[in-house]
């Protein structure tokens, strides 16, 4: 082979495995070691690993902002893993992702056994730049099954505490609970951490998870200072800033709302979310949504109308900005437009999804000065 084919084979191999470094920086590798006795009642350490990676992907499968994490087994290689291995170079993904200062996250688990009938042991260790090292000892009694969901919940708590709070604050939404204290002392505890740059925005969405959760329970001040506080160290995180014009609004101080959120939309929110998911389109909803209620208690019908059309055009199943125009329509006199929109609006709600992220997601705003908070269940006439 000649010299110049050498060197593209060489450059074009660092590229694969560059590549993979990077996709798969954001992968949690999970390992469980199972011992010979253990594996003959049927837990392999292949259904270990399966239980434990199913556990973590249905606290992962909770509708957020925030990107989960992808699972596997780290017996699992990926397929250009495979060719790394048959190359000796086996761990050049991993040094690539040190020297690139990318996430990297691998649970270790070892079963230890005991005499029959004691409990079994389950052994976990791991380290990830946003985590920290951490190590867990786990025991159940007779039951495999429970000690591994077990171990992946409180896992998940050091691993990814945002993504575990999240999952029981909706488990608690989703029974009609009303007391969030697991979820608070869950995120407290994490924000009293150190803090690192590492974790900004995982203390970010913990503040503003906190500030929903204070929001639910009528404290619009607590309310408040956590939405501050999820953009005093992460300038960036929009989320908080739209759920704080959103509070401004609660409090009829409509031209603060105005003034916080226009940056956003002159800054253009869309070309910094471009190139995210379907999910940021409940977010410039939200913002639009609650720009165009701000705009109208100001008297500006115009400027309202026109944000809740480019909100219908940001996110086109949305409910809420239909239902929004819809009732400025009916206030400036053209009832069959606006029977239009509430009528799409009634059409889209039937395939709601909420974001537990968003604050106007939950509730209903409104042009009007001293209103109370008002949940949303689903597309009402709106007639506060």
């Amino acid at each position: 082979m000649d010299p110049i084919s050498i060197v593209s084979a060489i450059a074009m191999i660092f590229g694969l495995l560059t590549a993979d470094a990077v996709v798969n920086a954001d992968t949690v590798a999970v390992q469980i070691d199972v011992p010979a006795s253990v594996a003959r009642t049927g837990y392999t350490e292949d259904v270990a690993e399966r239980i434990f990676t199913h556990e973590f992907e249905t606290m992962n499968q909770t509708p957020s902002l925030l990107q989960p994490p992808l699972m596997r087994s780290a017996r699992q290689p990926t397929i250009i893993g495979v060719i790394a291995s048959s190359l000796r170079l086996d761990n050049f993904t991993a040094a690539l992702q040190d020297l690139l200062g990318l996430e990297r996250t691998r649970i270790t688990g070892a079963i230890v056994t005991s005499a029959p009938g004691e409990r079994e042991r389950l052994l976990i260790n791991s380290s990830s730049a946003s985590s920290g090292a951490f190590s867990l000892d786990l025991s159940e009694a007779g039951d495999m099954d429970r000690l591994l969901r077990r171990a992946a919940l409180d896992t998940m708590e050091r691993v990814q505490p945002y993504r575990a709070a999240l999952f029981q604050f909706n488990q608690i939404s989703a029974s009609g609970g009303q007391d969030y204290s697991a979820v608070v002392q869950l995120a407290e505890r994490e924000l009293s951490r150190p803090l690192r740059a590492e974790a900004l925005e995982e203390r970010s969405f913990l503040q503003n998870l906190l500030g929903i959760v204070a929001l639910l329970n009528n404290d619009l001040d607590e309310a408040e200072r956590r939405f501050r506080l999820s953009f005093y160290w992460n300038p960036g995180f929009t989320v908080g800033r739209i759920n704080l014009a959103f509070i401004h609004v609660e409090r009829d101080r409509y031209q603060d709302a105005i003034e916080l959120l226009t940056p956003l939309v002159a800054g253009g929110l869309r070309q910094r979310l471009s190139n995210h998911s379907r999910r940021f389109g409940f977010q410039q909803e939200a913002m639009l949504n609650t720009l165009g209620t701000a705009l109208w208690a100001l008297g500006d019908l115009d400027g309202a109308e026109a944000a809740y059309k480019r909100a219908t055009r940001e996110h086109p199943t949305s409910a809420g900005a239909y239902a929004y125009w819809a009732r400025l329509l009916r206030e400036r006199g053209d009832e069959q437009a606006a029977a239009e929109k509430e009528k799409i609006a009634h059409v889209n709600a039937l395939t709601f999804e909420n974001y537990p992220e968003i604050a106007n997601l939950y509730f209903w705003m409104s042009p009007r000065d001293n209103q109370p908070l008002v949940r949303r269940v689903d597309v009402p006439a709106l007639t506060r």
